[in-house]
């Protein structure tokens, strides 16, 4: 199994690299290959669209989440926050700003 699993990893970089390395430089090929992805991804617009939109709605119930609990923590701990719960928080406030701005 561990081994299978690597030698799958190892293709699959091998064949990124190979494309990577056939879109870089100006060959033959590289219409092909430019052509191929284009049919590849072609009518799949909506569903990345959709597919983002429920990551970043996932992300942001998360932090939502997680700004609640530490303020419900802090309430009940008579209104003071400790140094851990305002890094975090500062941290969480910061990752729902930063999501929004993107």
């Amino acid at each position: 199994m561990f081994i299978q699993t690597f030698q799958l990893l190892f293709t699959v970089v091998a064949i990124e690299a190979a494309l990577i390395l056939t879109l870089g430089f100006g060959t033959p090929v590289r219409r092909v290959v430019v052509k191929l992805l284009d049919l590849l991804k072609q009518g799949r617009g909506p569903l990345v669209t959709k597919t983002v939109a429920a990551t970043m709605l996932v992300l942001f119930g998360s932090v939502l989440f997680s700004t609640i609990q530490i303020n419900t923590r802090v309430s009940e701990s008579g209104g003071v926050a400790n140094p851990t719960d305002q890094v975090m928080f500062a941290n969480r406030l910061l990752e729902a700003f930063l999501m929004g701005n993107k």
